[in-house]
């Protein structure tokens, strides 16, 4: 049985997250009632890493647990097409969006999914019991003190040979491409293909790709690795 609970990593203090999440939170309130949304602010202005950690801790008792950065835009259907999502990769962890390039050689070859060694962040499913697994993982090999949660998550992933899927199209666009609350600010920094907002993604043959997806490398900043120890 797939079940799901959410959780939206927030900066309450910027009022473009404010009107962001709130279209994030009428749209999820209206497609699904039932699923559990948590917002998880980060009012003590602890930054990324200690607001992305509780909102993993945010799961339910259910199979799936769905963690969105708060400057995402999402496609119509958005709770369904995510559960169609969780049918064909029961068992990996899941990225709604991409900007790797690979994305357009998978497109071009019609199917639906890259495979990826590392995440890429403001919309990823985890199967629970893999969250405890990493949370316990990063404890013992990452300093506390570094800041990217989805580096970690990365890290991991290399670290393991866990894998990452991304869909294609992705099912979440990056709104806040030039709103970064680290400064991160590109306008690369946006999906390499988006569904849109006014498609659904209920159409799409998920298991297109399923079995020998295109593979995307990711390479991590070497000043990264100095927060890892062994």
């Amino acid at each position: 049985m797939i079940d799901l609970s959410i959780a939206i990593q927030h900066t309450p203090s910027r009022a473009d997250r404010r009107k962001w999440v709130q279209a994030m939170l009428n749209q999820l309130r209206v497609e699904s009632p039932n699923i559990p949304v948590a917002l998880i602010e980060d009012t003590d202005h602890e930054g990324c890493w200690p607001t992305y950690r509780r909102a993993l801790e945010a799961a339910g008792d259910v199979s799936h647990h769905l963690v969105l950065q708060d400057d995402v835009g999402l496609c119509r259907d958005f709770i369904e097409s995510v559960k169609e999502v969780i049918w064909a990769r029961p068992n990996d962890l899941i990225t709604l969006y991409t900007n790797a390039a690979s994305v357009l050689m998978a497109r071009d070859r019609g199917e639906s999914w890259i495979e990826k060694s590392g995440a890429c962040g403001p919309s990823v499913i985890w199967p629970k019991y893999l969250i405890a697994e990493f949370l316990q993982w990063q404890d013992r090999h990452i300093n506390p003190d570094f800041e990217f949660d989805t580096v970690r998550v990365s890290m991991w992933l290399l670290k393991t040979s866990n894998r990452v899927f991304a869909t294609v199209p992705s099912l979440t666009e990056h709104l806040g491409y030039d709103s970064s609350t680290l400064g991160l600010n590109s306008p690369t920094k946006v999906a390499t293909w988006y569904i849109g907002d006014d498609r659904s993604a209920l159409t799409i043959d998920w298991s297109r790709g399923l079995s020998s997806p295109t593979k995307d490398t990711t390479q991590l900043h070497q000043e990264w690795w100095d927060h890892f120890r062994d």
